[in-house]
């Protein structure tokens, strides 16, 4: 079993930050992450289209997650489910992609302990559907925001200076995360105050998305 299903978009960002790893480590005996059978060939595509100042390294990043990730390919039950999950997306007129709706299914088949995602909408909508899907039920406390992420690999104090360069390096990756690190003042960001901004996020997400939302993962919050 993996320890997190991980959307293309929190995937992509991971791998501009060079953070693959301090997101989805060695810890365990567990493979670290899955990834749809397709990430490989959009995220591609992504990196060479997107707001990245070095495609080689995060292309490099990408392709070292590959290679100790899991595949995951849904099956036709889970197919079915994923297009379920969107039809009860449109109707409820929340938004949900196909891919978000496929690792849904996924992880609420095979019992995956967690969805990373970088879509915070898509958050939302599976808070949406709790209610009336229970595959989105199954997710309840299950899905993590890059966010909660970033917080999880600052808990490690060593690791603030690092992390805060290589977010800083890309800064048009994620709005969200530089404005964090202060990196559209120049960077050198106090520890603290990044802390503060990463929960004021995580806050401010987890009051429209308070059932889906994963629980604290780090002591000092």
């Amino acid at each position: 079993m993996v320890e997190a299903a991980v959307d293309n978009d929190v995937l992509w960002k991971a791998a501009c930050f060079r953070l693959t790893g301090r997101f989805w480590g060695h810890e365990s005996e567990n493979p670290p992450a899955g990834v749809l059978g397709s990430a490989r060939f959009v995220l591609r595509h992504v990196i060479d289209r997107g707001p990245v100042r070095d495609r080689d390294a995060a292309s490099r990043a990408l392709e070292e997650l590959f290679a100790r990730a899991v595949v995951l390919e849904p099956t036709d039950d889970e197919l079915s489910v994923a297009a379920e999950l969107e039809q009860l997306a449109q109707r409820a007129g929340v938004e949900l992609d196909v891919g978000e709706s496929q690792l849904a299914a996924i992880v609420a088949a095979r019992d995956i302990p967690m969805l990373d995602t970088g879509d915070k909408r898509a958050v939302r909508g599976l808070e949406a559907l709790s209610d009336r899907s229970q595959t989105c039920a199954a997710l309840r406390a299950r899905v993590r925001c890059l966010e909660q992420l970033l917080l999880r690999a600052l808990e490690d104090e060593d690791e603030f200076d690092a992390i805060a360069s290589a977010v800083c390096a890309e800064p048009e990756v994620d709005k969200t995360a530089s404005i964090c690190f202060s990196c559209f003042s120049g960077g050198g960001a106090d520890r603290d105050d990044v802390l503060a901004g990463l929960r004021s996020h995580i806050d401010a997400l987890r009051s429209q998305a308070p059932t889906i939302l994963a629980g604290r993962l780090l002591r000092a919050e």
